[in-house]
């Protein structure tokens, strides 16, 4: 390529770049929609790992997409799924109870007609496709991380003026209970026999917990709710806990998808109860 010729080049990438800088009334409003047949996915992810790569500097390598083909090996079926590696890398040290595993879940290509586009400094509209699939991106439970977070968002919505649910580790739990072990023994007597006494007749007064019978849980978040709803019966459905509580389905579902574990079979088919992590806090 001759001087004149790069010359002439140089100048006319400075030109576009110039114009798409420049708002002009032909660019302002005009359409590009010359790759509106590039078929795009739509993917809905947690906010967090959404603020990370959000964050991170152009030409990071966010993660990894591994696709797992399905059929049969050694007999036992495999289910073909879309799993999703973030990386570790791109996390700061306050970020460090993000998830990295995700599982592509919720996938449809019953979508109406969306097209993702941006608007360029000069006021003109690139379409950059059309969304052929939809899916939501769910944080994998067996992801030592995905614990973690869970516990740090207990710990930050159960604080109250009136109530504070904190996990604890079970070996703290057998010191707490040794010292209350002590604490009883060394009131036995009398007045010990009378207060055991008016204990079980307010309990025989009180009755069963009733479901169908609402009670008030002022200065409660939902989850502080649940919790202590668990502590007086192991299962519930959504439907008895919106009775007892008097919260919303839509709040009471998404504290029992945090921490409980859904019933598909079995003697208490239909209800939820704790996860085994979440057991001993309700107990507590």
């Amino acid at each position: 390529m001759s001087a004149a010729a790069a010359a002439a080049k140089t100048n006319g990438n400075a030109n576009g770049d110039a114009s798409e800088q420049t708002v002009t009334a032909e660019s302002y409003g005009s359409v590009d929609a010359s790759q509106v047949n590039n078929e795009v996915w739509m993917v809905r992810m947690p906010p967090k790992l959404a603020t990370v790569w959000n964050d991170a500097p152009e030409g990071t390598v966010l993660g990894e997409l591994v696709f797992t083909k399905g059929g049969n090996k050694d007999g036992k079926p495999i289910k073909p799924s879309l799993v999703v590696h973030a990386s570790e890398d791109i996390l700061t040290p306050q970020q460090a109870d993000v998830p990295l595993e995700y599982s592509m879940e919720a996938m449809t290509k019953r979508v109406p007609a969306m097209h993702p586009f941006v608007r360029k400094p000069n006021g003109s509209i690139e379409i950059q496709g059309t969304v052929t699939r939809t899916a939501n991106l769910q944080m994998q439970t067996t992801d030592a991380r995905y614990r973690l977070h869970n516990k740090n968002r207990i710990m930050q919505s159960n604080v109250t003026s009136s109530r504070f649910v904190k996990p604890v580790e079970a070996n703290e739990l057998s010191v707490r209970k040794s010292h209350a072990a002590a604490l009883t023994s060394s009131t036995k007597g009398f007045g010990s026999a009378v207060q055991q006494f008016g204990q079980l007749k307010n309990e025989a007064n009180e009755g069963p917990l009733d479901p169908t019978k609402k009670r008030k849980f002022e200065g409660q978040s939902t989850q502080s709710v649940v919790f202590e709803l668990f502590s007086q019966q192991p299962f519930w459905s959504v439907k008895e806990i919106k009775l007892a509580s008097g919260r919303p389905e839509k709040e009471i579902r998404q504290v029992l998808s945090e921490v409980g574990e859904f019933n598909r079979k079995g003697p208490e088919q239909g209800k939820w109860q704790l996860r085994s992590e979440f057991q001993k806090q309700s107990d507590s």
